[in-house]
Formats: C-alpha cells, structure tokens, sequence
C-alpha cells in the first residue's frame, strides 16, 4: 500500500487587544519640591483621584509654598511600570497656571506638556508605551499671576500592553 499525505491550510488571524489601562498614579510615592500642610494642599492630593481645588475644595489639590518655575512633583513606584497616557488637571484658579512642563522619566526620556488648560481641565498626553519607574512633573514656565503652582490632579495610565 501506498502513503498518501493530505496538507491541511490553517489559517490564523491575529486580533491586536488593547491594552487595559489603569490609573496606576495612587500606587505611587509622591513628592515635591514643596507643599502646604497649613491648608492641607498636600503632594499626595495630586493622587486622591479628585480633580478639584481652589475656589473649589482646596483640600482636594496640591499647591506648592510660593514654587514656581523650577516646582515639581515626582510619583514613583515600587516596581517598574508601563505607561502610555498622563493627564494633567491644573490648580482651576483663575491665577495659578502652568504655562509649560516638562514630564521627565526614570528611562531618561522627556515629553514637553504646552500649556495645561487655565480653571483645571484635563490636558491628556499620549505616547509610546514605556516602561518606568517614576515619572517627574517639571514646571517650566508659569502664568505672570502665579503665587503657587500645583495640580488638582495628575492621572498616570498604564497596564498590560
């Protein structure tokens, strides 16, 4: 008897899953180059996951003791992460203004965030997946009103990519 073979055709499709992306900023280390623990405007309220602050609830943000060009704010995690999405909230008073940053990243990398949107609405950047350990809030240039920068809330997006 004779062998005869039979060559079966698969097919595989590849379906690209995006990634599941989670605010991973209040697993993080927060510091900063100051905050007011007199009005509660602590750096941790950059991660209390509420974008608010004065003439709002002034508890709900970080603000700085008079920084501000050269003020920071540093989350660091205990393991590396990967990344792809931060959004920003400025302080929403009508003085306090980021006009320029810098996100600068434990892989060396930086991405220049423009102008954060004046009264604290979300300024959201997105970028090349990477994997970090901390990732800094710069403060370049300010609004000529400022008397203390801050944020009312810094979301970091990350997860399984």
């Amino acid at each position: 008897g004779s062998l005869s073979s039979v060559a079966d055709t698969v097919t595989i499709t590849v379906v690209e899953v995006p990634a599941t992306l989670t605010n991973i900023a209040g697993a993080a280390t927060v510091t900063a180059s100051s905050e007011d623990p007199s009005t509660g405007q602590l750096a941790i309220k950059a991660i209390d996951g509420v974008a608010d602050g004065y003439p709002g609830d002034y508890t709900k943000e970080w603000a700085t003791q008079g920084d501000k060009a050269g003020g920071w704010l540093r989350l660091t995690w205990s393991s590396a992460q990967t990344i792809s999405k931060i959004v920003l909230y400025d302080r929403p008073n009508a003085s306090d203004q980021i006009t320029s940053a810098t996100l600068r990243f434990s892989d060396g990398t930086t991405l220049s965030t423009g102008s954060l949107p004046d009264y604290g609405s979300a300024l959201t950047l997105t970028f090349a997946a990477k994997t970090v350990t901390y990732v800094e809030l710069y403060i370049d240039t300010v609004k000529s009103s400022t008397v203390n920068i801050g944020l009312s809330e810094i979301e970091v997006w990350g997860g399984i990519f």
